[in-house]
Order: C-alpha cells, then structure tokens, then sequence
C-alpha cells in the first residue's frame, strides 16, 4: 500500500514538475524579459510621430546600416497600424525606433467644390 502510495505521489510530483517546467518555458524562455513600449502619438502639421523603445534582447537585431523597412521592424515584433515609417536613429539611444507617417491630406475636391465638412448640392 504504502509502495503504491509513494508510486502515485511521484506520478503526481512528476505531472507537477512538467507542469512548472511549461510554465517557465514559456514565461522565461518564450517571452521577453521586457516588453516592447510604445509611445503616445505626437505631432507637428505635417506627420504624426512616435517612438518604440525595444528590450536589449530585441534591440540587438535592428540593422546599423539602414533604417528598416515595415517588414523589417515587424518581423522584430512591433505591432502597429500600417503606413508608419522608420525615418530616423538617435545613435545614443538605437534601442528607441523613431516612427512617422502623414496626416491625412484633407478631402481633395470633388466636383469642382472643396468639400469641408458641409454638404455641397451641386445643380
């Protein structure tokens, strides 16, 4: 009895140690140690910016040649909304991405009539 009793618990230690070593795996191992930081958005009359600081662990991948393409900075992780482009790099700080894109152009004309939020009867 007691044999069996020993033989379940070390069933029951060895499911609890897998358990543990999948939940390390997966913490320790899968996910970074730090996560990526993304910024507010800011702006001045012709972009919208922000920046993206990368773990160390990341940030050692960015390329130190180019500015990165967006399947380049994607492919490290960074998550966000298409049309951002990586325009710049603060050597003393490689491991922040600095992002813009354009604002968008205002409603072009149509029909002739510069449309401005009002609606235009044409006729």
């Amino acid at each position: 009895m007691i044999v069996s009793s020993t033989a379940a618990n070390q069933d029951l230690l060895c499911n609890n140690i897998s358990w543990l070593k999948a939940i390390f795996f997966f913490y320790f191992i899968t996910m970074p140690q730090d996560q990526i930081s993304y910024s507010d958005k800011y702006f001045d009359d012709k972009y919208e910016y922000r920046h993206v600081i990368l773990p160390s662990d990341i940030a050692k991948l960015v390329p130190k040649n180019h500015l990165m393409t967006e399947t380049e900075w994607r492919n490290l992780g960074v998550q966000q909304s298409p049309g951002w482009i990586h325009y710049m790099v603060h050597a003393p700080e490689p491991h922040v991405l600095l992002f813009r894109r354009p604002l968008p152009e205002p409603q072009q004309q149509q029909n002739g009539v510069v449309a401005q939020g009002q609606p235009v009867f044409v006729g």
